[in-house]
């Protein structure tokens, strides 16, 4: 009689007794969807063994393995995610330790990233960077600096088209030529299945170097890590990175063409290289297309930036302050720089200086508060300086509405003739006139006062309400000249009867003595004024030599109140 008994392990038995093996995939499917183990009945209490049964302690240590691969996972994403960043973000503008090491690492002189690194302060490299673009200002008239502009393009656009490997698109062979000498005007590629060697070549009909001949090629390979990188033999260094570690010496390629190591190159006689240029031109050749152009190295080279030639251009500075509506407090900067003290550019007939002048009030207290003085744009030139005989200044202004505090006015000038360049600092307490006393603005010392007859717009250079006003930075007067006084009154108390204030206003001169005391001379008084603006002219030609003080009394004849300035001018 045949044996009813289940075969263990698994088995079943089919209609005909005959024993089946069970898959694996099955009793997995079986266990997943939670159906019984097909082990048939069993006497109670019998412990029948699982193929699938797995100990707690392999699911436990499974599942921390599982998670803990998951979080290494994310790990490197993460960090390889920010080590890219880092490796591929642009630093244009940020005072950093390492900003020459950026993108400017192609353009900075040797001098320069000397001066860098000598910077102590987070301010000093900040404004070394504003100097290090404005230097390279080929066109000061207009409102943009077209030279940066024109390099960030290079560098983005460089990235964009190059960044396809480990490296950041501008720190490769292509980016780097692209970003100095600008884009190719042909581009040949050997990139298909023809050939399969990775090789690029740009032509340069006019190279800007004087010293290449016209069609200029620069030969590309990739290497093995997948970059291409410049070679003078494409041919062999493309099918070298493709595996192929030596050449036959009647190698041929694939279009039939010999190659010969070290002295031809099909590939590049095909992209119309002539044939008498060996390896060692065609490497001179691709390290003068990594070069700047002769124009702007020479621009470059001629920039003064260490400490001996800060100051070289002697320069005077004043500012004036004025309340303004928005509770800021506006300010005037002008900057005068002697006629003799820089060199003319012959234009036509005419002998012009070409003189820039450029800066920045950075607060004290907090470094970001940061003022550009007209904005991203040079100092006004003042009208008279094309007038300027020898010994006269010239004179630039720039405006703004600045918030009251402690500040560091950092100016620089260039002679974009004699290639000089100079840089000042000052320090700058701009007043607070939100207050309810009353006060006096600065006193402006002009040699040229006029009123105009219509308003000009709001922040216009050298003009003050309706008035035209042209401050001499230095307060030197010849006797020649005559001597204006601006300024302006704030917060008066308005008589009831006439709603208006009344003032009697004081000016009293006095002369310096050889000791340092001041001597009076006299005064001149405005009874029961009610003009808030005020504008006082004196003629000089009957002062003797000398230095002077003049002082502004405006007594408030309805609050019985007083405020004076005072300021200082030489008669010479």
């Amino acid at each position: 009689m045949p044996s009813t008994e289940q075969p263990p392990g698994g088995l079943h038995l089919n209609d005909d007794d005959s024993p089946r093996p069970v898959s694996l995939t099955a009793l997995w499917t079986a266990r997943l969807l939670r159906l019984k183990p097909m082990h048939g009945p069993r006497p109670t209490g019998q412990r029948v063994h699982d193929s699938l049964e797995i100990p707690r302690w392999a699911l436990t240590l499974g599942f921390l393995l599982v998670v803990l691969l998951f979080l290494a996972m994310l790990a490197f994403f993460f960090v390889s995610s920010e080590a890219h960043a880092a490796d591929t973000s642009l630093n244009f503008d940020k005072a950093t330790k390492d900003w020459y090491q950026g993108p400017v690492r192609y353009i900075i002189t040797h001098a320069e990233v000397k001066a860098y690194k000598s910077m102590e302060t987070e301010v000093d490299r900040q404004n070394f960077i504003d100097w290090f673009w404005q230097r390279r200002d080929m066109e000061p008239a207009t409102p943009e600096n077209e030279f940066r502009a024109r390099y960030q393009q290079r560098v983005f656009d460089a990235n964009r088209m190059f960044g396809d490997t480990a490296k950041p698109g501008w720190k490769t062979d292509m980016g780097k030529i692209y970003i100095l000498v600008g884009p190719p005007d042909e581009i040949n590629k050997d990139l298909m299945a023809k050939s399969h060697r990775g090789m690029v070549f740009w032509t340069y009909r006019r190279p800007p170097f004087p010293d290449l001949a016209s069609n200029t090629v620069i030969a590309f390979a990739r290497d093995k890590s997948g970059e291409l990188v410049i070679s003078t033999s494409p041919t062999i260094d493309s099918d070298v990175a493709r595996g192929l570690n030596w050449v036959n010496a009647r190698q041929k390629d694939v279009n039939g063409e010999l190659v010969v190591p070290g002295r031809r190159d099909p590939a590049l006689v095909m992209n119309g290289v002539p044939l008498h240029q060996g390896p060692l031109d065609t490497l001179l050749i691709a390290g003068r297309m990594q070069m700047l152009p002769p124009a702007e190295e020479q621009m470059f080279k001629s920039f003064a930036v260490t400490h001996e030639f800060f100051g070289a251009i002697p320069v005077d500075t004043c500012l004036d302050f004025y309340r303004a509506g928005d509770g800021s407090t506006y300010s005037t900067v002008t900057v005068g720089i002697k006629s003799t003290a820089v060199q003319y550019r012959t234009i036509g007939s005419r002998e012009v200086p070409d003189v820039v002048v450029f800066g920045k009030l950075v607060n004290k207290e907090n470094p970001d508060l940061v003022y550009a003085l007209a904005g991203d744009h040079n100092f006004t030139e003042s009208e008279t300086n094309q007038t300027a005989e020898i010994g006269d200044l010239l004179r630039f202004q720039a405006t703004g509405g600045i918030k009251p505090g402690k500040y560091q006015l950092v100016l620089g000038v260039q002679d974009r003739v004699s290639k000089k360049i100079a840089a000042y600092r000052k320090e700058v307490i701009v007043p607070d006139y939100t207050t309810s006393e009353l006060r006096l603005s600065s006193i402006t010392l002009a040699d040229v006062m006029e009123p105009v007859d219509y308003r000009p717009s709001p922040g216009k250079s050298f003009y003050i309400g309706k008035f035209k006003i042209i401050p001499k930075p230095d307060a030197l007067f010849r006797p020649s000249d005559e001597l204006n006084i601006y300024f302006q009154i704030y917060n008066p108390v308005a008589d009831s009867s006439t709603s208006q204030p009344k003032m009697d206003i004081e000016y009293q001169f006095r002369s310096k003595n050889a000791d340092g005391t001041y001597a009076d001379m006299g005064s001149y008084a405005v009874k029961e004024s009610t003009a808030q603006v005020q504008g006082y002219a004196v003629a000089l030609r009957k002062w003797p030599l000398g230095e002077y003080q003049v002082t502004v009394l405006v007594r408030d004849l309805v609050a019985g109140t007083v405020a004076q300035s005072s300021a200082v001018f030489t008669v010479r």
